[in-house]
């Protein structure tokens, strides 16, 4: 197991000050949010609630160390403990004023929540059947506790520009993670000596990219050193300035692949000199034995099903030898009481301190279990009240995030979604055992954190549109590069119409899956034309009056809307907006190069709109004719230079409804330099492409826009962002004022954007909201851009704003 590192004590002593300081009003909720962050401890929805995220490094803990998990959480009467995707386990709901006591007595067990979130080394991820297989290279939990121990003792890890993953795989035939990791390690060995495959910078989050190979071969003796290399690296060259650029990645795409590589094995090369820096695996203080109890007798069939499925035999050759097996507990979406872990910890305790490890798939995993106990597994397991215990192995692999129930970031609700899922294919016809290793990954929004993109089928949650009334849905990813790389996404799907879609795929793929090499190839070669071909089946949304269960989230009683979550829509809708317009681009384009354009003039006409249209939002138009896109167009885009003056013809011939047939190549000319601007446009909605005096800017000055926009009816709930901000400064006059009443959401937010662009830093912009949603919204969209709030004051049927530019 990892070491507590020394510092830990005083960490604690520390926060539990900060926390005594913030709740006596002494200091603000962003100092004390930037350190118990690092120290895991994350704010839930609901205001005050907290989640304690505890390091279980590739997911191994000890049966008493759970046993003090469970105490731990009834202690603070937390609503349920949480397994995640990252092999650690969460404390849910916890008061802030428990979060310290409850840390304390983790610590004792061995156990800390430190660097369980912020710019820290975070948990590291080992494939869970490290230990169990034949094809191992080696096992290599006892490294990756040795690795965790040595950099979670640095207090540079805490400090980092954004979050170190690490991922370690057994063997390079079988790797997984390490692909996209910001570590990535694949065990070797070669002339009898024990090394690593290393990748660095890789990741599934927006913009991603599997990890660029900076050793084939690193002797294990290394190990550490490479590892504090990249850290050395990564804090000399990554973006501390903007967080959404920060990731490692985010290296390579400024410096180039040869450039960062040679950077980083700069830092190698230095540290090679310092013999202290030297790694060697200890032996952990593991062992596992049989039970003093009688082993039980099960013949029965469903006893041999559940083996079949969930138990598998350990062909190490001390397994062999030994007998043993490991198999797994599935946990609904990796959350219980404390009372089942509690249970789970003290029957374990009976085989020994190595016989538990957390799974990606947030399971328990069971291992060094004699064959002739098995029946006693599944009958404890069965005594738990699990029901997904004799179900398919596929439909319990099946992960999600957490999603808008408890996560700020969330849009969706994948658990409910899943559910909805699982419940349709247990109750179809379908051989679901005939597919028990393809991975549904589902996300709540466009984070990414259950690997969406990382899958054989994923989804990232997301806003659909009908009209005014948004519903929610999810963009559909698909291997379509192979195996080992990112996904591409293929379209997007309405929530609502999820169960049956993955129903119909998934009869293709049974059917199919003796037709091609492997799954990947299935794709390649047929399974994203049957996507396609179902996305347009279910892609249609009636309007809300005629389907008013698609503007409801899976197991949510009430209307899509992301207010009641306290997260701000602007910022999701905003680029929603963009891309509904270049899927229709791309839709367009797809059907006249393959032929199926049923209207070739149509199918132009209707791209040169889309094109038109596509980036107005990001200028703060919001047209309402076909003549306010066009002229939008040419007055924002030609006009200014960011678009070149050639491609006006196409907007004039469509405004006229003149052929477009003879322009086809420069119609997707276009297409591909719009989405080229759209790609380089930064955090203030411009393009790298417009110079100085391409563009001009408001100039900043003591004004008014006392014109409103067209008034929208809109619904107006009652405001949620009164008492939580502070009232209006005294004294204090703004630089620009901005009347955005009659506006609607997301158009607001570009505008205020659009507003803060020309201002210098720490001047205050003055905007007029409507009530209801432009107050829940924007508010919370213009903190997340990391400008302040300073005030939202109510005056008769609107709200004054008051944001001060970061």
């Amino acid at each position: 197991m990892y070491r507590i590192p020394s510092t830990l004590n005083s960490d604690l002593d520390y926060t539990e000050s900060l926390i005594k300081k913030y709740q006596a009003g002494e200091i603000k909720a962003g100092e004390l949010k930037s350190n118990r962050v690092p120290m895991g401890i994350y704010e839930q929805r609901k205001n005050e609630h907290y989640m304690l995220r505890v390091r279980c490094a590739g997911g191994l803990i000890t049966p008493k160390q759970l046993a003090e998990v469970a105490y731990v959480g009834r202690l603070v009467s937390t609503s349920h403990l949480h397994i995640t995707t990252r092999q650690e386990i969460q404390i849910h709901n916890v008061d802030l004023r428990d979060t310290v006591p409850a840390l304390r007595k983790l610590e004792k067990v061995g156990l800390s929540t430190a660097g369980g979130g912020g710019n820290t080394v975070r948990n590291m991820m080992v494939n869970d059947r490290s230990g169990l297989v034949a094809e191992e290279a080696f096992d290599v939990y006892p490294v990756v506790e040795e690795l965790t121990s040595r950099l979670i003792a640095e207090s540079d890890s805490f400090t980092m520009p954004r979050k170190y993953k690490v991922a370690m795989d057994y063997n390079e035939q079988d790797a997984h993670y390490s692909f996209v990791a910001d570590f990535g390690l694949q065990a070797r060995i070669i002339d009898g000596q024990r090394g690593y495959r290393v990748l660095i910078a890789g990741s599934t989050a927006p913009n991603p990219h599997t990890g660029w190979q900076v050793f084939d071969f690193l002797p294990e003796v290394d190990l550490y050193r490479a590892a504090k290399a990249l850290k050395n690296w990564f804090n000399k060259y990554g973006n501390r300035r903007n967080r959404h650029k920060a990731r490692m990645r985010y290296v390579f795409y400024k410096y180039g692949e040869e450039e960062a590589k040679r950077l980083y094995l700069e830092e190698f090369k230095e540290l090679k000199r310092d013999g202290s820096l030297d790694f060697f695996v200890p032996t952990l203080p593991l062992e596992h034995h049989r039970p003093e109890f009688t082993p039980e007798k099960d013949d029965s069939e469903e006893f041999l099903r559940w083996k079949q499925r969930y138990a598998h035999a350990q062909t190490t050759d001390e397994g062999r030898r030994e007998n043993l097996w490991f198999a797994y507990l599935p946990v609904d979406h990796g959350n219980n009481r404390p009372e089942f872990f509690a249970e789970v910890a003290d029957y374990l305790a009976n085989y020994g301190n190595d016989v538990i490890r957390f799974t990606k798939r947030e399971q328990i995993q069971v291992r060094n279990i004699p064959e002739e106990y098995l029946p006693n597994i599944y009958h404890f397991f069965k005594r738990l009240g699990d029901y997904q215990v004799d179900y398919p192995v596929v439909v319990t692999n099946f992960t999600s995030c957490t999603g808008a129930d408890t996560c700020r970031l969330g849009i969706c609700l994948p658990k409910g979604a899943i559910n909805a899922i699982t419940k349709k294919l247990l109750a179809s016809d379908l051989d679901l055992d005939a597919i028990p290793d393809f991975e549904l990954k589902m996300n709540g929004c466009t984070n990414i954190c259950a690997n969406a993109t990382w899958a054989d089928l994923g989804f990232s949650g997301r806003i659909g549109r009908v009209g005014d009334d948004p519903f929610p849905a999810y963009t559909v990813w698909l291997p379509l590069k192979g195996r080992n790389e990112i996904d591409l996404s293929v379209g997007y799907i309405p929530a609502r119409h999820l169960p049956g879609f993955v129903e119909d795929y998934l009869r293709d793929v049974i059917a199919e899956k003796d037709n091609y090499a492997d799954y990947y190839d299935y794709v390649v070669k047929h399974g994203a034309e049957v996507v396609k071909l179902l996305l347009e089946k279910y892609k249609t949304v009636k309007p809300y009056a005629e389907e008013p269960d698609a503007y409801h989230d899976w197991e949510d009683d009430e209307k899509f809307s992301l207010i009641k979550y306290g997260q701000a829509e602007c910022s999701a809708g905003l680029f929603d907006i963009i891309e509904l317009d270049q899927d229709t681009i791309a839709e367009k384009r797809k059907a006249i190069d393959t032929g199926k354009a049923k209207d070739l003039e149509k199918e132009l006409h209707d791209i040169v709109f889309a094109e038109n249209r596509m980036l107005l939002v990001t200028r703060g138009i919001d047209p309402r004719t076909d003549d306010d896109v066009y002229n939008g167009f040419l007055k924002e885009f030609i006009a200014t230079g960011i678009v070149p003056q050639k491609f006006s013809v196409l907007t004039d011939r469509a405004r006229r409804h003149e052929s477009l047939a003879d322009q086809q190549p420069l119609i997707y000319e276009l297409a591909d330099l719009l989405n080229e601007l759209y790609k380089g446009m930064d955090d203030n909605l411009q393009f790298k492409t417009v110079s100085a005096t391409a563009q001009p800017q408001p100039a900043v000055s003591k004004q008014t826009d006392a014109t409103p926009e067209p008034a929208v009816a809109k619904a107006s709930p009652a405001p949620a962002t009164s008492a939580a901000a502070p009232s209006k400064p005294d004294g204090l006059t703004p630089d620009v004022k901005k009347d955005f009443r009659g506006v609607s959401c997301p158009m607001n937010f570009v505008k205020t954007k659009i507003a803060l662009s020309p201002m210098k830093s720490g001047q205050v912009l003055e905007i007029l909201l409507d009530d209801g949603q432009p107050i829940q919204n924007v508010p919370g969209s213009v903190r997340n851009e990391g400008h302040t709030v300073l005030s939202t004051e109510k005056v008769d049927n609107y709200w004054k704003v008051l944001i001060k530019k970061k």
